[in-house]
């Protein structure tokens, strides 16, 4: 109500101010006969008359109407809801409200500009039809409305927008069935006939998006994309300040983004907090195909491109607890997900995606930080990941420490290479507290504190972390600091190991290729002739503690 109140405010200032640039406002009362067609009407006259210095308002009696069709918007319209509660028609086949015509829309570019709609309470009426659709448009907002009631359908969906803004909307009982695939509220999408079909098809990309104060409730996912077009990526998106409850997927997932900020957002029940990913071996496209479909061109290449090198993408200051079975991918609880894919060979072409060209589609450059995180399984996860800084993360384990399951506080994985782990705080992970694994390489670890971890404290196997400095470990559930199979020569010093159930330090039999050098660490375990660094082989130096040198296997 304020939000209206303040933008029909607005709307008086700007027509006393300056009475060249004036709204003019068309005020209808809908009968309960053909609601619809009475709303329409004034859209129409607005679609013939308004212009960008002269554009209009349709404003909607305050009442509850129940519409067969769609409501189509223009340009240079806004949709004044305040009050209204619009009900689909059980046996309608069409979205609620739509931008451009229908059944189909032959706009290419961003063709359709300066929509709004402020206020209304949408039911979807359990459809699948996507309740709201934009596509081909720019400067778009939607202001305090609630769309909610879909069932295997999205709330809302976007796809070649430059320009939306979303702030103060509700999103809510959205209905996922055994083996449907539609499942974000918003869905941020490609312009394709298979997933945009009544738009023109065209390689056109969504920039400029802003999500702000928006609350997501029982829906699978929250905000995001499972489609993308190779070598174009969603650019300059913020999500901010959200509140998701009670998800049965992501609350957030990027494909292929660049230059996003997600930050402040609370997330309560949701399997996974926030996925980011670059490339996926299901929903990508050539820009190609796109144009193509829509009689257009682009100069998108299909050829690999590496990714940048920094996606400047920014995950901060939110809070995750994670909770639920995710109804898609079956996968363990994890608060924040950064994945890359890497192909060995080409893909083979399917309805869901185009013959992508083999390559590393890795994620980089990407920065989680002072994030506070209650996990059911993972904490972090970077899998596939580069250059990614990890730092002020407060992350605690809240799951079944019975269960025999190998979830970590911060895990690295699949050549993750040359990442920073930095002042996180992390408590009670179920098994590893921080653990770089399968060949990442050239990582820093660096003023963690991890305490109660169920097995090691810091753990490098099959990979290399060259720096492990100044962090403390306490009560780890095993030994404190381990390394097996380095992959690479790494320095360990100035670090704090106490209570540790076995060794404070361990080195194995299989890491003597690479010089490792312990130095200056304060090395205590629960028994004092465990608090050594434990070597099994190899080329370890070690200085400042005690070193024990022995043949066999730790267990």
């Amino acid at each position: 109500m304020v939000a209206a109140a303040a933008a029909l405010a607005m709307i008086g200032v700007l027509v006393s101010v300056s009475p060249a640039f004036a709204e003019t406002v068309l005020e209808v009362t809908p009968s309960q006969d053909d609601p619809r067609y009475d709303i329409q009407v004034k859209l129409n006259k607005a679609h013939k008359y308004a212009t960008d210095d002269n554009p209009y308002v349709i404003k909607v009696a305050p009442g509850s109407y129940t519409i067969s069709r769609t409501l189509r918007l223009y340009s240079n319209t806004t949709l004044w809801l305040e009050g209204v509660t619009l009900r689909l028609d059980p046996a309608a086949v069409s979205n609620m409200i739509r931008i451009g015509d229908t059944p189909t829309d032959n706009a290419t570019g961003y063709y359709y500009r300066n929509i709004k709609v402020v206020g209304g309470d949408l039911d979807n009426t359990g459809h699948s039809n996507t309740c709201i659709k934009i596509a081909h448009a720019k400067n778009v907002s939607f202001e305090g409305v609630v769309a909610h009631n879909a069932r295997n359908g999205h709330l809302m969906e976007v796809a070649g927008v430059a320009g939306l803004t979303i702030s103060g909307c509700e999103f809510r009982d959205q209905v996922q069935t055994a083996g449907a695939a539609i499942p974000e509220a918003v869905q941020i999408d490609v312009l394709n006939q298979k997933h945009m079909p009544t738009y023109r098809s065209e390689d056109l990309p969504t920039k400029n998006v802003t999500i702000a104060n928006c609350i997501f409730s029982n829906v699978p996912r929250g905000i995001g994309s499972h489609t993308a077009v190779m070598n174009r990526y969603t650019k300059n998106v913020v999500i901010k300040n959200n509140t998701f409850m009670n998800l049965s997927s992501d609350a957030i997932r990027l494909m292929n983004y660049y230059n996003c900020r997600i930050e402040g957002n609370v997330i309560k029940n949701a399997p996974r907090g926030i996925a980011v990913y670059m490339g996926h071996a299901k929903g990508l496209y050539f820009g190609s195909s796109l144009a193509k479909e829509g009689g257009l061109t682009t100069t998108t290449s299909n050829v690999y491109k590496a990714p940048p090198k920094n996606q400047r993408i920014v995950i901060k200051n939110n809070t995750i607890v994670t909770g639920g079975a995710d109804c898609y991918t079956g996968g363990a609880n994890e608060g924040v997900f950064l994945c890359g894919y890497s192909f060995s060979r080409k893909l083979t072409k399917t309805v869901e995606r185009d013959a992508i060209p083999k390559g590393n589609y890795y994620a980089s450059g990407i920065k989680v930080t002072n994030n506070t995180i209650k996990t059911r399984g993972h904490g972090i996860r970077l899998d596939d990941a580069r250059n990614c800084t990890v730092k002020g993360n407060k992350i605690t384990f809240v799951g079944n420490r019975s269960a025999k399951a190998n979830y970590h506080g911060i895990y690295l994985l699949s050549g993750s290479n040359r990442n920073t782990i930095a002042s996180n705080k992390i408590v009670k992970a179920r098994a590893h507290g921080i653990f770089v694994a399968s060949k990442s390489k050239n990582n820093v670890v660096k003023g963690n504190t991890i305490s109660a971890p169920g097995r090691y404290g810091i753990s490098v196997q099959s990979a290399q972390a060259k720096t492990i400095s100044k962090n403390t470990i306490t009560k780890s559930g095993s030994h404190g600091i381990v390394v097996l199979a380095a992959k690479g020569s790494m320095f360990i010093s100035s670090n704090k190991v106490s209570q540790s159930k076995k060794y404070a330090a361990l080195v194995d039999g299989k890491s003597k290729t690479y010089r490792i050098v312990f130095k200056a660490n304060k090395l205590f375990a629960k028994k004092k002739a465990y608090s050594v660094v434990r070597v099994e082989s190899g080329r370890v130096g070690v200085s400042g503690s005690k070193k024990m040198v022995v043949t066999r296997k730790a267990k």
